[in-house]
């Protein structure tokens, strides 16, 4: 049986193929706190992909930010079962949507029609979109909702939430995820784009953007547009070692309590297996949380199993390069690995 350092990169390596462009990162993190990872293909042109490159994670967001809201919760900050119209009363949203609500896309909020917004984007990449822009473009049901209590994924909910947890905090999104979540957690890496200085240099994505064929880097075109439209939703930039840290410091009771996790985790409210900003994955049967995220150029998985204490994570910063459709089975096989190897 190879190592496995060896198996990962193998797997690593059969996932990704070899094109002329982008490549990926991929690491478990192992109950005892080793952390074994593996690249593949290039960071940017003529760099090859690094451990530490620092790559987009889009819609993870969402599990620090329902990590940040439960954080909150457990200091008294504000009660997930409150309306969000007590703390944002100029919504006008229906008084029985509450933050839980928020947290588990079953608020009835939807997004606009993706098509404006991507004609946003190609008019002004560089611009940069303010709370009050994401609750104009939001749909959000002011009496009578009909959709209440529906599972209906939706960036515009955590937008919203992003608005409660400013309004209860005193404080902007990026300073309270960092004082709450990323400092506890011990994360130095990580940071919300278009909202906070770039720590360290994120890798360029890769997509097509002329349609013919092949991937274009997305190396000097600006994201501020992007960033700042995902905000609360997706904008997180990090590594797979931090993703690992949060992972591990979220199931450890370092960020929230026992009690909060619990509800975190309660999947058991909905059919497709969403608690509060993170999914029961159910892999080959067992319970594994995690959730997956993209941007332009960029996708991110992550998975905890918390019965082996075992994280994986994945990125990559050329999706197009691969059929997302089989990430899966690769969080599968490195799940397999980590375990074959303890």
């Amino acid at each position: 049986m190879p190592s496995l350092d060896v198996a990962l990169q193998q797997t690593l390596d059969d996932w990704f193929g070899t094109g002329d462009i982008g490549g990926a990162v991929a690491a478990i993190g192992l109950a005892d706190g080793t952390v074994h990872v593996a690249t593949t293909g290039e960071a940017a042109p003529g760099e090859p992909a690094q451990p530490s490159d620092t790559m987009r994670i889009g819609s993870i967001t969402k599990t620090f930010m329902a990590a940040l809201t439960l954080r909150l919760d457990d200091l008294g900050v504000l009660d997930i079962d409150d309306p969000v119209a007590a703390h944002l009363p100029d919504l006008g949203i229906d008084d029985t949507v509450t933050i839980r609500d928020l947290l588990a896309h079953t608020s009835g909020i939807a997004d606009p029609d993706p098509a404006e917004i991507i004609a946003l984007f190609r008019e002004d990449s560089g611009q940069q979109f303010e709370y009050q822009d994401l609750i104009a473009f939001a749909d959000i049901p002011t009496n009578n909702n009909p959709n209440a209590d529906e599972f209906a994924y939706a960036n515009s909910g955590y937008h919203v939430l992003g608005g409660v947890i400013e309004a209860a905090t005193g404080t902007d999104v990026a300073t309270a995820l960092r004082t709450h979540v990323l400092e506890p957690a011990g994360l130095t890496r990580t940071h919300l784009a278009g909202a906070e200085a770039v720590p360290t240099p994120i890798v360029p994505g890769n997509v097509d953007l002329d349609g013919d064929g092949h991937e274009d880097t997305l190396a000097g075109i600006p994201f501020l547009a992007v960033e700042t439209n995902m905000w609360a939703a997706g904008a997180l930039v990090s590594t797979a070692d931090d993703v690992i840290q949060f992972a591990r410091a979220l199931f450890a009771g370092t960020i929230i309590s026992d009690h909060a996790l619990a509800q975190m985790t309660d999947t058991s409210t909905t059919e497709h297996g969403h608690g509060l900003g993170i999914f029961d994955l159910r892999i080959d049967g067992q319970t594994v949380y995690g959730n997956s995220g993209g941007a332009p150029g960029f996708h991110a998985n992550f998975a905890h199993h918390p019965t082996h204490a075992t994280t994986i994570v994945v990125f990559t910063n050329c999706p197009s390069c691969v059929d997302n459709t089989d990430t899966w089975q690769l969080l599968v096989d490195l799940l397999t690995i980590a375990a074959d190897s303890a």
